[in-house]
């Protein structure tokens, strides 16, 4: 009752003879602090340090419970700092600090320091510790430090023994969770929902419906956090159908649907395909919170329906909500697959309105549409005022170069990577790599597939090798790539691999490796049509119609279809999609007469050129 207890603080001040001391003040901050009222708490902490009172420790310790309550980490633990004497009280909320403003890694330093000061942890330190070490899911020290808490002697409340299910279930062990799940003897539904969440996290359904039902026996409330981690659950494993039981649970048994549920819901729907319950849901519940309208964007990015997600990005504005991060980075990929680069600069400057240029996860997602969508330019300018660089955002940077032929710009860039605090992994070589392939630089890219194994110790994937196949293929050493197909056990079976030497061997007039290849293809994948698409155009590149009449032949035999084309323009910050012989636009007859007119005319320039 923060409210009350401010009133009765203004009447106290009213009599002169009873003057605060160091018990009416910690009771005062905590009040500002539950209000998170951290201006008129200032004013406190000025009079405390006029009056002295400042420097006693139980004072002092709220002070710091003040400014982490308001999110003010810095002046808190510049005050635990500053702090003469120090209590365990001070040591939590400072620890409590570090925890919230997402410094795990301190947490466990100052955790350290706390002990070797003389200082005995209590329930709450415990429960923050063991926090840090679920987020940083470090198995080997939450361990270490549980078989310290036994040997101490301290008992396992439910808040440390809650702490303890979640850091084993986020650190990949249910088993050890359920370990200490069942040694509780009054289970709150926070450990009940930590148990359920590791059973999630390791793909185990049965088991969180199992906990489920036993939860419904034993007669304990589930929350608005049950129920969502048990969709995500569900979601995670795509099981529709324990899906649609949730949901029927909580329309028979009238559970409020928050915005929790509601977006548990839609992302269980769209990871299980069933995209029209999904928008059901959205259309049925209040769309006034943002995460509802970021799941659905994201879903529909998930799906490659990115002009859908266009359009709820869209609607979100007429409806007046706010977009926060998370909008953004779900956003902008729609943009980066549809090469909508005028959208995207659209968008890039509602981040700028919105203060969030030095969010690097929202720069990292820019960074990638300007990659994608050409601009290159504007993509380095991203790279160049990112505060930090991750691995992510140079090997966005080394794509962007290599895919648009600035091979020796993208390896320039990697050899300054080798020299930060980011070090290269899968992804960096595949960049280099696929960046050598664009540029014609075989020998280099040689060299770095071999550097990857022998310097880095990164095993090649398929992709690897694909990326290898199609540098040797551009370069026409197709006999090399065939062979080292041929030798590599885990990959001489691969249809991609395979199909990408075979589109080579198009481009290189090789017809013998190309029926070759043609044949495994076909006895592999006999339904996939454009196996006998290009091996038809191959045979008549070399004029042998005959191959391509019974080419042809087999493929309306087997009643294959190549599947249609599409393609699509920008105009005016819309998007316009076409597909072969499509006649839906409403402006498909001008369109039609208008490309007339060009193939006239590139017919004209060509009998020019001949004459």
């Amino acid at each position: 009752m923060y409210n009350e207890a401010l009133d009765l603080f203004k009447k106290l001040q009213l009599f002169p003879y009873l003057r605060p001391d160091s018990y009416t003040y910690p009771c005062v901050l905590k009040a500002f602090g539950g209000l998170a009222n951290v201006n008129e708490g200032k004013k406190i902490h000025t009079h405390l340090v006029k009056s002295g009172l400042g420097f006693d420790v139980v004072v002092a310790s709220a002070l710091v419970g003040l400014y982490a309550k308001c999110n003010q980490f810095d002046s808190a633990t510049k005050l635990f700092d500053e702090m003469p004497e120090r209590d365990v009280a001070s040591w939590n909320n400072v620890i409590s600090c570090y925890y919230q403003s997402g410094k795990s890694e301190k947490v466990l330093e100052l955790f350290e320091e706390m002990k070797s000061s003389g200082f005995e942890p209590d329930s709450v330190t415990f429960t923050t510790i063991f926090s840090a070490c679920a987020r940083l899911l470090d198995l080997n020290r939450g361990k270490e430090i549980h078989e310290d808490l036994i040997r101490s002697g301290l008992e396992l409340d439910g808040f440390i023994s809650s702490a303890l299910v979640d850091m084993y279930g986020k650190c990949g062990c249910p088993e050890m969770a359920r370990g200490v799940f069942e040694q509780i003897p009054k289970k709150g539904v926070v450990s009940w929902n930590a148990m359920i969440a590791g059973y999630g996290l390791n793909g185990d359904i049965d088991s969180c419906l199992e906990l489920f039902r036993r939860m419904n026996n034993e007669r304990v409330t589930t929350t608005s956090t049950t129920i969502s981690t048990l969709l995500i659950a569900c979601s995670r494993s795509a099981r529709l159908q324990e899906g649609k039981f949730l949901h029927g649970y909580i329309i028979r048994n009238g559970i409020q649907i928050d915005t929790f549920i509601s977006s548990s819901l839609i992302d269980l729907y769209f990871k299980c395909g069933s995209v029209s319950m999904a928008e059901w849901v959205f259309r049925s519940t209040p769309r006034t919170n943002v995460v509802s309208w970021n799941v659905m964007i994201s879903g529909y990015v998930m799906l490659g329906s990115y002009f859908e997600a266009l359009r709820i990005f869209n609607d979100l504005d007429f409806a007046g909500v706010k977009p926060d991060a998370i909008t953004f980075t779900s956003i902008l990929p729609a943009c980066s697959q549809l090469a909508a680069l005028e959208l995207g600069k659209d968008i890039h400057r509602s981040v700028m309105d919105f203060k969030l240029e030095t969010n690097e996860i929202v720069m990292a997602a820019l960074l990638d549409m300007y990659a994608k969508c050409g601009a290159v330019d504007e993509a380095r300018k991203i790279f160049d005022r990112l505060p930090e660089r991750d691995f992510v955002s140079w090997t966005s940077m080394i794509t962007a170069y290599g895919s648009h032929g600035q091979a020796s710009e993208a390896l320039e860039l990697f050899r300054k990577m080798e020299f930060s605090k980011a070090k290269p992994d899968r992804v960096t070589f595949l960049a280099v790599i696929s960046a050598c392939s664009h540029g014609g630089l075989v020998d280099e890219g040689c060299y770095y597939f071999n550097q990857m194994r022998d310097k880095y110790g990164i095993q090649p994937t398929i992709e690897h090798y694909s990326c290898l196949i199609d540098l040797l293929g551009r370069a026409g050493r197709l006999r090399e790539a065939y062979g080292i197909l041929c030798n590599t056990l885990n990959i001489r079976a691969d249809v991609g691999l395979l199909s990408t030497l075979f589109s080579a061997c198009k481009m290189h007039g090789d017809l013998e490796l190309g029926e070759e290849i043609a044949r495994i293809l076909i006895e592999k994948e006999p339904d996939d049509p454009s196996t006998y698409i290009v091996l038809s155009n191959m045979y008549a590149s070399f004029g042998k119609w005959i191959e391509v009449r019974k080419v042809r032949l087999k493929m309306k035999e087997l009643g294959l279809k190549k599947s249609p084309g599409c393609s699509w323009i920008e105009v005016d910050k819309k998007i316009h999609p076409f597909f072969v012989e499509d006649k839906s636009h409403p402006n498909a007859e001008m369109i039609y007469e208008c490309l007339a007119d060009l193939i006239r005319h590139m017919e004209e320039d060509e009998q020019k050129l001949h004459t």
